[in-house]
């Protein structure tokens, strides 16, 4: 390969997607240089205002989660309304990391990550620099770049496009935007009171302070609430914030309690894709990529997935294991990830706003319903909650067991006299998990796994059951004891997991550890030979 390794990884936009790429990046070796227009962070309301339990793995692989978890609401309970009834409360379980929902505003989730980025020396983050001109060739891509001292013509081995909905560099890359952007308008309010409301999400259909319309309540750290009503065609905010009635309109929610006003803004959501994430050297992610309703969540999750995907093989590309095609995959798995999240949404907005007479007849029977029988009331469409999504059809996953292509289920684990999880030992890069029910078995399986070179560096961990000895383990071998029987699903053998946590391959489907090993990392033929040697 001809490409000029010696040159940084640029990435444009200085977002959450953006920033957590930077530091998968780094986490993996590789510089990179982050370009944002706006002079400094700008704050700009809550924005996204929720991450996912499982996506949070992500940030905790750069040492961001933590902090992000204890200052945000982790909330377990959604409730949804009817006409200011209650007729569901979905219960999700807390898990064994930082529980399935944490809200906080992406404003402050922006900062931890950019002091991250700031503390990195293979980050380089750039304020008031604006791409307005993109080349690429088979071994570079070179930005032009307009600060306030100039342009300058930077050089890239790949260049991540982060930078939002509004996207520049869909332009000139000349990528399709597909989709559309609905026409009914939504306000966000975030407001500062103390309301007598259980910190968790509440959903409304047609309640009395919105009638005929939706009203959805975020709680948010200290004591800060979103507020999102689907407003009428007629609403103009500006005017109610001057006459008084915006005061009304908060007040028929949350009634006589004092309240500071944070922000407010309105919007319209899109249901859009780029026909292609890769274009060459050129990478799209995040809301540069795709742009989805708010309701559940799907957006800034999906772009922190998008990066974790992506950095592995960035990193396995520029080491020169293995050419670009590898990266064509990022493009078919995201692009798969991004058509599930968008076919997810159509649903909810299609029930949300009905878009004929029949579809609201039928909504406004169903709501109905739902009030006074019970099994009307799953029938009640939401919002589905962001999941990770599963890689059921890419060249880099094995078939034959319904776990392969999933995010890998967590349990607690002993490592060195210290308990953790399983998830806190995955991550910097290929890991086989061997599951036996002693170490002689599990060094059976190992001494297997070394039998032929690997392509790729990987760690081999060794899961044995609560008590059981590590004697004769060779010290290579990381060796994690179980607590309890949560890690039984994955039953006994070896998975090979993904830098980015999904499951790729398991023993017993008729293949060799280092063949799954190459096959997962994309890699055709042999290269390299046994990290374990030193050879």
């Amino acid at each position: 390969m001809t490409t000029r390794l010696d040159a940084p990884v640029g990435i444009v936009g200085a977002g959450p997607v953006g920033l957590i790429t930077a530091l998968r990046l780094a986490g993996l070796g590789v510089p990179s240089v982050l370009l944002e227009s706006d002079p400094h962070l700008v704050k700009q309301g809550s924005k996204a205002c929720l991450i996912q339990g499982d996506v949070l793995e992500v940030l905790d692989k750069v040492g961001c989660a933590r902090t992000i978890a204890e200052e945000g609401v982790t909330w377990t309970v959604a409730r949804t309304y009817v006409r200011n009834q209650e007729i569901r409360a979905a219960e999700y379980p807390r898990g064994q990391g930082f529980g399935p929902f944490v809200n906080i505003s992406q404003h402050r989730i922006e900062q931890v990550l950019a002091e991250a980025v700031e503390a990195e020396p293979l980050c380089d983050l750039r304020w008031g620099h604006r791409v307005t001109g993109l080349a690429q060739d088979a071994d570079s891509v070179t930005a032009r770049v307009v600060t306030e001292l100039g342009e300058e013509d930077l050089v890239f081995t790949h260049l991540v496009a982060c930078d939002g909905v509004r996207s520049g560099l869909r332009d000139l890359v000349g990528v399709e935007w597909t989709g559309y952007t609905h026409q009914d308008r939504f306000l966000i309010t975030d407001i500062k009171a103390e309301l007598p409301l259980a910190k968790e999400r509440h959903f409304h259909y047609d309640p009395v302070f919105n009638p005929g319309r939706q009203l959805v309540m975020h709680p948010q750290p200290d004591d800060i609430w979103r507020i999102d009503w689907q407003l009428p065609p007629d609403a103009d905010i500006e005017a109610e914030r001057a006459d008084g009635r915006f005061d009304q309109r908060v007040r028929a929610v949350i009634g006589d309690v004092p309240y500071e006003v944070d922000w407010v803004s309105t919007y319209r959501f899109h249901q859009r894709v780029v026909d292609r994430l890769r274009v060459g050297r050129v990478l799209f992610a995040g809301d540069a990529a795709h742009a989805l309703p708010p309701y559940g969540s799907r957006g800034m999750n999906s772009g922190i997935q998008d990066a974790d995907n992506l950095a592995w093989k960035i990193a396995l590309v520029r080491s020169g294991v293995v050419g670009e095609e590898l990266l064509e995959t990022y493009h078919r798995e995201r692009y798969a990830a991004a058509l599930e999240n968008l076919r997810v949404t159509e649903a909810t907005i299609r029930f949300m706003v009905p878009p004929n007479r029949l579809r609201r007849w039928t909504r406004a029977v169903l709501l109905r319903l739902s009030r006074t029988l019970g099994p009307a009331r799953k029938h009640v469409n939401s919002g589905r909650m962001a999941e990770p999504y599963t890689y059921t059809d890419s060249p880099l996953v094995r078939t034959g067991h319904p776990l392969l292509g999933a995010f890998a289920p967590d349990g607690p684990v002993v490592v060195d006299g210290r308990q953790t999880r399983l998830r806190t030992l995955l991550g910097a890069g290929f890991v086989g998990l061997v599951f036996a029910s002693d170490a002689s078995e599990a060094a059976d399986v190992a001494e297997a796994a070394w039998a032929r070179p690997w392509d790729v560096p990987a760690r081999l961990v060794a899961v044995l059951p609560p008590g059981a000895s590590a004697d004769g383990l060779s010290p290579e071998i990381t060796v994690a004891t179980a607590v309890d029987d949560a890690l039984e699903v994955y039953g006994t053998g070896w998975w090979l997991v993904r830098p980015d946590g999904h499951l790729a391959a398991r023993d017993g489907l008729g293949e060799s550890f280092p063949s799954a090993l190459r096959a997962s990392a994309g890699i055709v033929g042999s290269g390299l030979v046994n990290e374990r040697s030193g050879q």
